[in-house]
């Protein structure tokens, strides 16, 4: 990630033309209404946290075809799925959906940082992204069921959600380790 000190600078003689067609095709129809008014950052998560491109940004550069430069950046994992730029929005862009198209760019090209192939193999194997191995015992500490009511307190759950992500493209080309791919067991949670 770029450190917040440093300005990010886009060469716009290396920009793709083809990428806001390429954005548009992967979910995010709407990005052509931006008028970069700025709402959606008043009230980012990621914006606040000091990350530097977010859902504004995001846009901006993907106006100027700056697909090398949003590929090197691991902002746009940082998304919390919030939805406060997709409410705020006046003209109904939906930033979270051209962030997701973002994401399906990165992945097609194999750039996911690390840290969220960890957390798609945890996703996988219990049911969340970030989730403790030994937290069972400190929730039963306080009065809680030692598993959340979620996915992995239920098992047929689970096996649903495996059998979507069993689907994703993320399966096709092996890019998170689940049971039955070549990655299987290469991390831990």
């Amino acid at each position: 990630m770029i450190s917040e000190s440093e300005n990010i600078v886009f060469n716009l003689s290396e920009g793709e033309p083809r990428f806001v067609a390429q954005i548009k095709e992967l979910g995010g129809e709407e990005i052509l209404e931006c008028i970069q008014c700025g709402k959606c950052a008043a009230v980012c998560p990621m914006a606040l946290a000091g990350f530097p491109i977010f859902n504004k940004k995001l846009i901006q550069a993907i106006f100027l075809g700056a697909r090398e430069a949003l590929l090197d950046d691991s902002s746009i994992w940082a998304c919390q799925s919030c939805n406060r730029c997709t409410e705020i929005c006046p003209r109904d862009v939906r930033p979270f959906e051209i962030i997701l198209a973002m994401r399906r760019v990165a992945v097609r090209e194999f750039a996911v940082p690390a840290m969220s192939v960890e957390g798609l193999k945890s996703l996988y194997d219990v049911g969340h992204a970030v989730y403790l191995k030994d937290s069972g015992q400190t929730r039963q500490k306080v009065g809680l069921p030692e598993k959340p009511p979620s996915v992995i307190a239920f098992p047929k759950a689970l096996k649903e959600l495996q059998a979507i992500l069993h689907q994703s493209a993320l399966w096709e080309i092996g890019i998170i380790p689940m049971e039955g791919n070549e990655m299987a067991d290469t991390c831990e949670v």
